[in-house]
This record gives C-alpha cells, structure tokens and sequence, in this order.
C-alpha cells in the first residue's frame, strides 16, 4: 500500500501528572493505522480524542471520551481503516485527557469515613460543605488544625498523586497553585484530596496501597488558606473539573456516620 501521510498533534493535558505516565501513539496496521494508549497511573485516564481524517474512518467513534484502566499498556483507543488505497491519507487528532473516568455517575454513598486525624483528638471543623468562605458550590471541608497535625486517611485507596514541594501560602485564590496535597483514588471510583499540607509533609508516596485510618502525613498552611487547617474533599474526576460528593463521617466512638456540621468540634474515639 503506497500512500502520503502526514500527521498533525495537538496533545494538551488538563490536570498536573506526569505525561511520561500516560501516552498516546500509533501503528500501521494492515488496512491503516491503531491508536493506543499505555496508561501508568493508579487509576483509569480519561482521554477525549477528536480525530481530523482525511480517507480513514475510525471503527470506535470519534470525538468522544475513552477509557483507559490503569496500569495498563497498548489498550486499543480505536482503529483507523482506509477507505480508499489509491488515494492520500491524512491523521491528525487533538487530545484532552486526566484522571479518572469521565463518564461515571455511580459511587458507593453509604460509605462510613474516617474522621482524617489521629485517635483520641478532637478538632473544629471551620468551614463545611458550601462554606462562605469559600467552599461556594463545593461539597468540601476544612477541620481547623495547627500545622504538623498528623493526617490520617479517611478511606483506603492506591496514592495517585503527591504535592509537596511549596511552602507559601497566601489568603487569595491566586495562591491555589501552590498548594500542597496527597491525592488518593478509592476503589469506587472517587478519589480524596487531602490539602494544604506542609511541605515536605507526605509520609506516602505515589503508588502506595493506604488502608482506613493509616497515617499519611502533616497538616500544614500552604497554598490558599487562611489559616492552618486541613482541606478535604471527595469528587468525580471530569476532563476539566470535578464534581465533589457528600459523605457521612463516624464520629464519637464510631458507631454511626452523620453528615457533618459547619463550626461544630468533633472528636475520634475508634
């Protein structure tokens, strides 16, 4: 098969990971060409493909999201067949892609969670799920506690992402950029961020399998914060946003989860 290709790339990736975790590719194959994806994160990627053809037709569809599981390599995105041999091909395509599956609607809601910090404690929770401050539209919450506070996970999970490089922090929203998180995905689908930690202040690492209650690092007052405290939020991961998800927390001696109040102080007894 004699043809003219060329190819067009216009590969943009909208959350902050590692582009050596995650690659698209090609391979001629005998009637055109096979798009793959090698995914080397702890969770699935979701990769939004908007082919540009010319003489090729792609037998998955095209400007669509597909899923990639995690840990995985040559997962088959599509094929690509020619239409007509005598003629010119061209190959080009735009991609978006980031954690997570796009399309998921469902999760486990009736789960119980940790309260985040160390047995025994007790801890004000300042801010609760669309706070005035500025949890506005946002299902997250912010437990008032001083810096070097010991974290400990709220639910197990696989670490997919650590930040903890910066330690400035500022009272404005451009200071976001700077903040410090340990990222964690459940096996429901939903990941947790724990943020604002201090730097240097993940005792995790990317990769590592965290059990309910396990130790994970240090609370601390970097990024966008107002004071010392720990941000915490569970959410669907979405190309370019997420949504962020209600959750019951034990509380007392743990024998039942509630929904957690603005500017109440709740103690870890289990």
């Amino acid at each position: 098969m004699k043809t003219t290709l060329r190819f067009f790339f216009f590969i943009s990736s909208i959350t902050i990971f590692s582009q050596d975790n995650f690659k698209l590719y090609y391979e001629e194959t005998e009637n055109g060409f096979m798009i793959l994806a090698d995914n080397n994160e702890y969770s699935p990627v979701s990769a939004k493909m908007d082919f540009r053809l010319e003489n090729l037709t792609s037998t998955n569809g095209n400007n669509k999201v597909f899923i990639v599981p995690a840990r995985t390599t040559r997962h088959i995105i599509t094929d690509l067949q020619v239409v007509d041999r005598k003629n010119q091909i061209k190959l080009g395509y735009e991609s978006t892609y980031n954690y997570g599956d796009h399309t998921q609607k469902e999760y486990d809601n009736d789960f119980n969670y940790y309260l985040p910090f160390q047995r025994g404690s007790e801890y004000w929770l300042s801010q609760g799920y669309n706070g005035k401050i500025s949890h506005q539209n946002e299902n997250a919450l912010d437990f008032k506690m001083p810096v070097g506070t010991k974290i400990y996970a709220a639910r197990g999970g696989v670490v997919v992402d650590v930040e903890e490089s910066y330690s400035k922090s500022c009272t404005t929203a451009e200071c976001a950029k700077y903040n410090n998180y340990i990222l964690i995905y459940h096996e429901d689908g939903t990941f947790a961020e724990y943020t604002h930690i201090k730097k240097n202040g993940a005792s995790v690492v990317i990769g590592d399998q965290i059990k309910i209650g396990q130790f994970i690092g240090y609370s601390g007052d970097v990024g966008w914060a107002t004071g010392p405290h720990l941000h915490f939020i569970v959410f669907f991961q979405r190309l370019t946003d997420r949504v962020t998800l209600k959750t019951k927390f034990l509380t007392g001696k743990g024998k039942q989860a509630i929904s957690l109040i603005e500017r109440e102080k709740y103690i870890r007894e289990y």
